[in-house]
């Protein structure tokens, strides 16, 4: 007896498919990406708390048992985050082996200098439950997320004083955001034409200690929160650079800059802030520089027609919601009207990779 014919041919169906897989495939997948949003992000932070690509960098290829046992996890537990980490084109499936995707080599692994580790600890361990405000955020046009951390202060970086393991987690973000940037700032800016240069909000001391070992005749000194400023000279001094390279405590908006210095950096800084606050320091860079002496602006930038990159729309919220309530990505326009409004008489660009970018402004 031939078997009953089940299946119906259905030309609607078959042309369904047709811009499904071909015609509007990678919408498709944007669209499972972004409503999915939280659980990749978890399969991602999963994977990097359990050193799974550290792991495969080590000892692929793998079997689901062989990765299963080296993590200590079941067997279907295992096959899960190897699912989502294939499916996200983090781990590569040969046959019945998984191996590290080359970005997953280079960004998760953390036998890497520049691995990327630390800064997914931020987004999980910090960032990711006060996001859930965010619509309350925009409504009331402020930090409500920060909610979650009790304590003095109305940022988050005043509130992370007095968690000491998240504020270790937030400094060990910044510097490995730091790490993978810049090398940019390094290779775009002739820093031998400066003699003293003064980071403004400049963390854990990254920046000035790249630049200073580069340019062997550089001062530089980080300005920045008391408590910040202590883990800043700890590694200074780690770098054998005291001397050089200090870390002055002070609050940019009310404490005098250090006198001295001729270039003024704001590396990943202004995002923090409203406009308002930010033309404020630009105009306290003006007149605490001398005659010739430069300002710049170094991070991520929006593009002027407003309509992204993606990295200014990941940012963004974070700043709204839990940073400081006044923040955002800004445009490169709007930072070069800020510089000249603020008296800078040649302010230019340099464009970089990963959407980062600088922008110099010339005292005359």
């Amino acid at each position: 007896m031939a078997p009953r014919k089940i299946f119906r041919t259905s030309l609607q169906l078959v042309w369904q498919r047709f811009l499904e897989c071909c015609v509007f495939r990678r919408q498709i997948e944007k669209y499972y990406l972004v409503m999915g949003g939280h659980i990749f992000f978890q399969t991602l932070s999963a994977a990097v708390q359990l050193d799974l690509f550290t792991l495969l960098a080590r000892r692929a290829p793998l079997t689901q048992a062989g990765v299963s046992s080296a993590l200590h996890i079941d067997e279907k537990p295992a096959r899960i985050l190897l699912l989502g980490c294939t499916a996200l084109g983090l781990v590569r499936k040969n046959g019945d082996l998984y191996s590290n995707t080359r970005m997953a080599n280079e960004l998760l692994n953390r036998d890497k200098q520049r691995n990327i580790c630390p800064v997914i600890a931020w987004q999980h361990f910090i960032n990711y439950r006060p996001l859930y405000a965010f619509v309350d955020a925009l409504k009331a046009n402020k930090n409500v997320g920060l909610a979650e951390f009790a304590g003095e202060g109305g940022t988050l970086y005043e509130r992370l004083a007095g968690y000491p393991e998240l504020e270790r987690i937030f400094q060990q973000a910044m510097e490995g955001i730091s790490a993978q940037a810049n090398h940019l700032l390094v290779e775009a800016v002739d820093f031998g034409a400066f003699s003293h240069v003064l980071d403004v909000g400049g963390g854990n001391g990254t920046n000035v200690i790249e630049l200073a070992q580069r340019y062997p005749s550089l001062k530089a000194t980080v300005f920045d929160s008391a408590s910040v400023g202590a883990i800043a000279r700890a590694n200074i001094a780690k770098a054998g650079l005291d001397g050089r390279v200090d870390a002055v405590a002070g609050d940019c908006f009310e404490d005098p800059f250090p006198k001295g210095v001729d270039c003024i950096l704001f590396a990943h800084f202004m995002t923090i802030w409203s406009e308002a606050k930010n033309r404020a320091l630009l105009r306290k860079a003006f007149e605490a520089l001398p005659p010739g002496g430069a300002v710049m602006v170094f991070n991520m930038m929006q593009r002027n027609d407003r309509r992204g990159p993606l990295s200014a729309a990941m940012g963004s919220p974070y700043f709204l919601t839990l940073a400081t309530g006044e923040g955002m990505l800004y445009t490169w326009s709007e930072y070069e009207t800020w510089m000249k409004d603020a008296g800078f008489a040649t302010v230019t660009r340099r464009q970089l990779v990963r959407d980062h970018g600088i922008i110099l402004g010339l005292k005359g």
